[in-house]
């Protein structure tokens, strides 16, 4: 009979995360996933704990039979639950009215979202709070022993949530969608209540002989002390929690997957501490004695496991953590220890606590309502202060004193005559000793930064522990000189401002303003380094522009990449700035808008799903002017190809003239309308931009030197895109879990995109295409159609990495001999606009070393300024590391300069020692078949 009260109860807490998980979800939808979204979510869900904590203090005693009224509280919670997870998704909108006078004012908007959210989130959550109570009251008319039942309730009803953290993550997100997970979740309930009410009878009898009095007070003078470190215990958790996530997001990739299985690492230590508290209470019933103690090793624990740490993730390196198993290796010794400790601690509490307590419901609502308002308290003060104002470093040691307070709270006069205390008040003395100071930057930062640093060299110079993420900009380096800033936020490299991230971020401002002929109104949703923030406020014709990003720390550390303000984009007067998630911004804004652009984080990323669904993307059609064009992000290398398909049949189902585009790589951008049937732009309107110094150069740089380029990003319209989802379901808000990355980080290169880089059929559809007929000016589809054969090369070279000699080096002679572009010559010598810019500001004698003559050279030829490349080049050889690169481009500049006998020398002097090496037969084969050069002579 207990133990199938256990289960009922193990049932209800699978439940009760399977809830939790929904509301976070569906609260992202109705009130974007901004930290105050999040912090809603869990405030009013650990407040509602603490409501039916009171109401068991109240009027435990007097609800009528515990069991029948548990049974009652999981029909509540089954019918409640599910309404929220239906209606929470509309409150955003159904609250605009109210909420739209204070948009502009988040300091009042925030709390009312809050307010909002948390009064729905009382329903379910405060019957929540009053199931262990009850059933507290109900175990122990049937065994006595009060810690030990709570013990056995509170563990197995832990466990119950460790199961649906995990199960609706890994099960049934995917398979039933988020309605179908809470029709689940509510039938749990209703199990649990069927199986409670078989138990009546059964109970009734158990407990007719012990029930307990109504009547009674509770003594203050020996319970307060108790509360207290009840409240403290729960402050110092959650608050952990908070600042546990955030850290071991440097080495965790914060998929929605990493999360369930952390939180399961806590609640399972959590469960584990009350059914091990539970025995030993069953073989020792004063157990509480060693309160104290337990306290003080979680303080030692809380210090030591973060110390520590570096020894859990050496074996990892500087790669990122993602699966399961990786996740589990990391977040075990780090956040179970002390959340072991805790869950004995609860329970201990309890225990003493009920000598001072009139009945067990009462006892159990106390210790619950005490432990959950700190809990309450801690996960706010961890988000938003300790975190923000402390950093993640100091939080750990100021909570470890928490724990230490909590002891010294609780310390009995006993412990002290008997000093059987003093070891314990040693250690954990000596651990604030020994606190490792100093290791967030030494080591936990610079791993994070490491992952990303270039090759070459890179160094931090900046760091910032903001409210929503830990923030790091590394600068990387060329030869020890700086040539561009990356944005790591956490454990990801989010942005930089190298020329190839510029190129496929600009082109969401460049291909627009080609086309539109009257692009007025923009909105920018995530701002990232700027570069396409940049891009807009270099368009004179845009009059407004709007910056949404969710990150205020984002946009302010944004000085680093634009130290002089009146470069800064964000300082140019049409900016308007919104610190607010950008689906949030969307369905309550009353603007409208020409160019709509988005670049937010991979959707794989926890939260992130919900800016890459349908909804999401109609939700942008329904604000867009008529004729005004999206352009957005869709980041390949994150995603599987079936995620990346469903997020295409997603676009392509709002928006009829959908289509796809090439950045960078697999960054490519997806493009649609909202109507307007209206004529081609004329070739100047097209072309204009090409004719503005100040955007000309950064398109050079750019590899997007003439206007036939952009024609050859095409990859197709929506009639190409329908085929290459056929079949496909889209991504949608009830289904997120249509996101599963295959490859993480780009670790493996999508499959997709191989067939999307064809750009033979590309150039095959673009002529036919309607769109292109609608959008281009009928001269430049001509004049674009050779690019193609460039684009090609592009989509070839940019996907390799490592020594320039292993590249194509009839593609080369191609680009060299049929135009006159500059980026993928310069590319494919291993050189970059970035690292010319870099020689500009060098001096004579450094400009003079061979490693800086290469470059120079590789510049020099890219311009077709043989003579002075080949001559760069002889230089550079007198670099052992750089002879065959610098001697076989030297011959090759020869033969340019039809120097062949020439080159044919220098190409028989090099050959004994370049014979053996491996990768350079076709070199020689190409010399030989093009130039007629025999190098073995």
């Amino acid at each position: 009979m207990i133990p199938l009260l256990c289960g009922i109860f193990f049932i209800s807490g699978v439940s009760a995360l399977v809830f939790e998980t929904l509301w976070f979800h569906q609260a992202g939808l109705g009130f974007g996933n901004s930290v105050w979204a999040s912090s809603l979510v869990l405030s009013g869900f650990m407040g509602g704990l603490a409501l039916g904590s009171a109401v068991a203090v109240r009027r435990g005693d007097r609800l009528g039979p515990p069991i029948r009224t548990y049974a009652a509280l999981e029909i509540v919670i089954a019918i409640s639950g599910v309404s929220l997870v239906l209606t929470l998704p509309a409150l955003g909108t159904l609250a605009t009215p109210i909420l739209r006078p204070f948009f502009e004012v988040p300091w009042i908007l925030n709390p009312l979202r809050l307010l909002f959210a948390f009064s729905l989130l009382l329903v379910p959550s405060t019957a929540m709070g009053l199931t262990l109570p009850l059933l507290t009251k109900a175990l122990v008319a049937a065994d006595p022993n009060f810690g030990r039942a709570l013990g056995r309730l509170y563990g197995w009803n832990t466990l119950g949530a460790v199961v649906g953290a995990v199960l609706a993550e890994i099960l049934l997100l995917e398979a039933l969608g988020v309605r179908g997970s809470a029709v689940a979740a509510g039938t749990l309930n209703l199990l649990a209540a069927a199986a409670a009410m078989l138990l009546t009878k059964s109970f009734r009898r158990h407990g007719s002989a012990t029930e307990e009095p109504h009547a009674g007070v509770f003594e203050w003078t020996g319970g307060a002390r108790w509360l207290g470190a009840a409240f403290l215990s729960g402050f110092a958790l959650l608050a952990l929690e908070v600042v546990w996530f955030r850290f071991l997001q440097l080495y965790v990739i914060g998929t929605s997957l990493s999360f369930s299985v952390m939180l399961a690492v806590v609640l399972g230590g959590i469960s584990s501490g009350g059914l091990f508290a539970s025995a030993w209470l069953r073989r020792d019933t004063d157990a509480h004695r060693h309160a104290t103690a337990v306290a003080l090793a979680a303080g030692v624990v809380c210090t030591a496991t973060y110390g520590l740490f570096p020894y859990a993730v050496g074996h990892f390196g500087h790669r990122a953590i993602f699966g399961v198993f990786n996740v589990l290796t990391v977040s075990v010794p780090l956040m179970f220890p002390v959340s072991f400790l805790s869950g004995i601690f609860f329970t201990l509490v309890g225990t003493a606590l009920r000598k001072s307590c009139p009945s067990a419901a009462t006892t159990t609502g106390l210790v619950t309502l005490a432990n959950t308002t700190g809990a309450t308290l801690g996960a706010i003060a961890g988000g938003f202060l300790l975190l923000p104002l402390a950093g993640v470093e100091a939080s750990f040691f100021l909570l470890s004193i928490v724990y230490g307070a909590t002891a010294l709270l609780i310390f009995d006069r006993e412990a002290i005559r008997t000093r059987r205390a003093y070891p314990a008040i040693g250690v954990y003395v000596l651990s604030l000793a020994l606190f490792p100071a100093g290791s967030m930057g030494k080591h936990h930062l610079f791993n994070a930064a490491a992952r990303w640093g270039a090759t070459t060299g890179w160094q931090v110079v900046d760091v910032r522990e903001g409210l929503s993420e830990t923030i790091i900009y590394v600068e990387e380096m060329t030869f020890g000189k700086p040539e561009y800033f990356r944005l790591v936020t956490n454990s990801l490299s989010m942005s930089s401002t190298r020329f190839n991230a510029r190129r496929y971020m600009k082109l969401f401002a460049y291909l627009p303003v080609a086309v539109h002929p009257d692009l007025k109104r923009a909105l920018l949703i995530s701002y990232g380094v700027g570069s396409t923030a940049k891009a807009l406020t270099e368009t004179a014709s845009f009059e407004e522009i709007d910056v949404v990003d969710i990150s205020r720390d984002i946009l302010e550390m944004n000085s680093i990449v634009f130290p002089d303000s009146t470069d800064n984009p964000l300082h140019d007067p049409r900016v308007r700035i919104h610190i607010e998630d950008g689906r949030y911004f969307l369905q309550t804004t009353d603007k409208s808008f020409d160019l709509i652009t988005g670049e937010p984080p991979p959707p794989d990323i926890a939260g992130v799903v919900n800016l890459y669904t349908q909804e999401y993307f109609q939700l942008i059609y329904e604000r867009l002017n008529d004729g005004g064009i999206v352009t957005y992000w869709l980041p390949l290398h994150s995603l599987s190809d079936k995620a990346a398909k469903a997020i295409i049949r997603a676009f392509g189902n709002v928006f009829s003239d959908a289509s796809l585009w090439h950045g960078w790589r697999e960054d490519v951008m997806l493009v649609g309308t909202r109507g307007s049937e209206r004529d081609p732009v004329s070739v100047e309107w097209f072309e204009r931009q090409w004719q503005q110094p100040h955007i000309v150069a950064e398109m050079k740089n750019l590899g997007l030197e003439r206007p036939e380029q952009l024609g050859a990003l095409f990859i197709g319209d929506s009639e190409y895109l329908k085929e290459l989802t056929r079949n496909v379901l889209p991504l949608v808000d009830n289904f997120p879990k249509r996101i599963v990355a295959d490859s993480v980080l780009g670790q493996n290169r999508s499959r997709l995109f191989a067939s999307l880089a064809d750009a033979d059929a590309a150039r095959a559809r673009f002529p036919e295409s309607r769109l292109i007929q609608r959008l281009w000016p009928e001269p430049l589809i001509e004049r674009s159609v050779p690019y193609f054969d460039f684009q090609r090369i592009i989509n070839d070279l940019i996907g390799l990495s490592g020594n320039p000699l292993s590249r194509n080096l009839v593609d080369l002679h191609f680009v060299i001999t049929r135009s006159a572009l500059t980026g993928p010559a310069l590319w494919h010598m291993g050189s970059s606009p970035d690292v010319q810019a870099i020689i500009a500001d060098l001096s004579p004698e450094e400009q003079a070393l061979p490693l800086w003559q290469y470059q120079i050279a590789a510049g020099l030829f890219s311009e077709r300024r043989y003579v002075e490349a080949a001559e760069g080049l002889r230089k550079a050889e007198e670099h052992t590391a750089l002879f065959a690169m610098a001697r076989l481009f030297r011959v090759y500049s020869l033969c340019l300069l039809q120097q062949v006998d020439a080159a044919e020398r220098l190409a028989q002097q090099a050959y004994p020692a370049l014979a053996q090496q491996p990768g350079l037969e076709h070199w020689w084969n190409f010399l030989n078949g093009e130039f007629g050069i025999e190098p073995r002579q």
